[in-house]
């Protein structure tokens, strides 16, 4: 046994190793994206015999792990919460078909949202799956629990969910490791049974024969209901129901304030499935209170209060102070200490980011008046400089790029509609929505913002990437050849830092779409600088500000918003911050008055 300093995410993939998964595929999404690299850190330090890397988008990467462990081979799927909606169809259907070795689901959550389009809840999800699920309250927990989930997924054949959130995937504890044994045989089977036209009413089933597996799905849910044990703590007449980060909060807070008496403690491991008659004991105590985030998964199977009488939240992160303000409201504590937090310097694109520089030159074409579709990447970030006017989930600038332009058709109405997404966000879900605006012929200029890596969850590969992470060459994927194969008839690929090309390359794109109704692509292809390679082979252009020409018109601030530059109040003139700036010079197309000059 040895100690380690790990993040949730890194207790997660080791714990994973340790339960013997060698086959983990995921889509990287914050708060979970660290952990295949975690993994495949594991792989290369022990010569193990396994798969680890990314796929095209969550439900490529459920369907392929979950077919390895119809293989015999334990194994692994992780995504974050907004991720599972994208791979719903395959999660609901593989609770029916069950698994063959160890199948683990990690999905982690993002409460408050922090990172994410919503803050819903997985243990939610896994009930409307009937799939189990484990909670981890610590990070120590997430290590092990990633080691039970397997065994509780082999004992049932059953997948089985392993939910984290925020605070557990990127909080950090010393964590006990037990010493590793590898053992790398791999022994997959699959339609080699003699019985094998009896499993084929399993595998490949018909709806009739889904009605005898749901029945099975029930029993199993069952049995794992009835073997569910809480845990209590303290002893108190007020009952209160927790698990995952929450609990770990509570119990903290009633030894802070000497509560030991007064509340009982229940902590729940599997929050999905529960037995009420498991739970008869409840019915002892003055009150019972679910206190979990962020659904009411557990106040629901066992009907306490909780957010249905208005005592916990019904929106946002359930913090250490929430629950203070939940013990408060209980008439438990008093004058409890409330923190005021700053508020924080908005995000932005960082300096020298291509992006920038591609969107400042559509805005100069398109101008305001022009719709701007947006998407999930960085690029949403463009929302400060007003070149996004929508942002709803993976793919949908393109689907809204197809309904606005279509909405103003039916109007006759002229507009222009533009539709932005990164390289990673088209391959995951851009591409059917354009197959339909081709079909239909429908004009809209399609922006594909292509920095060769998955930046925003901490650049992750994309199908560019010619290796993987043990060096085996890898046939790389190239965008403009997909669009191509789909019939879009213009197609060009800029270099958004070229600004000459990219304005004209712009107005041949607009006049191709008002002589023809079919969509326009164009793919802004420039390495992202957050990367080695990218900032390592970025131009450097040092610039400074000619005091006396800038004449305060803040245009660099507002329409670039480069965070390099910044307006002195008193002078009212811009200044270059030399520790942000990396001297990329794009920022002398923008001044209209030629004040940010070369050094």
């Amino acid at each position: 046994m040895s100690k380690f300093y790990f993040s949730g995410n890194e207790a997660i993939a080791h714990g994973l190793i340790h339960g013997g998964v060698r086959f983990i595929t995921g889509y990287p999404g914050t708060p979970s994206s660290e952990i295949i690299p975690a993994v495949q850190s594991l792989i290369k330090q022990f010569s193990l015999k396994a798969f680890a890397d990314w796929s095209i988008n969550e439900k490529v990467a459920y369907e392929i792990a979950y077919g390895a462990c119809l293989a015999n081979i334990k194994s692994a799927v992780t995504m974050k919460q907004v991720g599972l909606n994208v791979a719903m169809d395959p999660f609901m259907n593989s609770a029916y078909v069950g698994t063959v070795a160890g199948f683990v689901v990690i999905s982690v959550d993002d409460p408050g949202p922090h990172s994410s389009q919503t803050e819903q809840d997985s243990r939610f999800m896994a009930m409307a799956a009937k799939i189990p699920v484990l909670d981890p309250s610590t990070v120590e927990e997430a290590y092990e629990f990633a080691q039970k989930a397997i065994e509780l997924s082999e004992k049932f054949s059953i997948p089985v969910m392993l939910r984290s959130t925020t605070r557990i995937s990127h909080g950090r504890a010393i964590v006990d490791i037990k010493d590793f044994e590898s053992s790398n045989t791999i022994q997959p089977h699959f339609k080699s049974s003699k019985d094998w036209s009896k499993q084929l009413s399993r595998f490949a089933a018909t709806p009739k024969q889904r009605l005898e597996l749901h029945r099975l799905l029930n029993e199993k849910i069952e049995k794992i209901a009835a073997q569910n044990k809480p845990k209590l703590f303290f002893n108190g007449e007020i009952l209160v129901l927790s698990s995952g980060a929450v609990f770990a909060y509570i119990y903290e807070l009633i030894e802070e304030y000497g509560l030991q008496d007064k509340i009982t403690l229940c902590k729940l491991d599997i929050p999905y499935p529960l037995s009420k008659e498991k739970f008869n004991f409840i019915e002892k105590f003055n009150r019972i209170i679910s206190v979990e985030e962020t659904y009411p998964v557990i106040e629901l199977q066992l009907d306490t209060e909780g957010r249905r009488n208005g005592l916990v939240p019904k929106q946002g992160e359930i913090t250490p102070e929430v629950c203070e303000e939940i013990l408060e409201k209980l008439g438990l504590i008093k004058n409890r200490k409330t923190l005021q937090i700053p508020p924080l310097k908005r995000p932005s694109l960082c300096p020298g980011c291509a992006h920038r520089a591609a969107l400042f030159s559509v805005k100069k074409i398109f101008g305001k008046k022009a719709i701007y579709a947006g998407d999930i990447g960085c690029y949403t970030l463009a929302l400060n400089f007003e070149a996004t006017d929508t942002v709803l989930n993976m793919g949908a600038s393109v689907s809204f790029g197809f309904a606005f332009s279509k909405a103003f058709e039916l109007g006759n109405k002229k507009q222009d509609v533009i539709s932005i997404i990164g390289d990673s966000t088209f391959f995951h879900s851009g591409i059917p929505p354009l197959i339909d605006a081709v079909h239909y012929r429908v004009p809209f200029l399609l922006l594909i913002l292509d920095n060769q890596t998955v930046a925003m969850t901490g650049n992750q590969k994309t199908l560019s990437t010619p290796h993987d992470f043990l060096g085996q060459p890898l046939k790389t994927v190239s965008i403009e050849d997909i669009v191509k194969s789909l019939g879009v008839n213009f197609i060009k690929v800029v270099d958004p830092y070229d600004f000459q090309n990219s304005l004209n390359t712009l107005k041949e794109a607009k006049e191709f779409l008002k002589k023809n109704n079919e969509p326009a692509v164009i793919v802004f292809r420039h390495l992202c600088i957050n990367t080695k390679q990218g900032l390592q082979n970025n131009p450097k252009i040092p610039v400074k500000i000619e005091k006396e020409l800038c004449k305060g018109c803040m245009i660099c601030i507002k329409e670039f918003e480069c965070p390099a530059i910044v307006f002195d109040d008193e002078e009212k003139k811009a200044n270059i911050d030399k520790t942000l700036c990396i001297s990329c010079g794009f920022c002398i197309n923008v001044c209209p008055t030629k004040a940010i000059t070369l050094i």
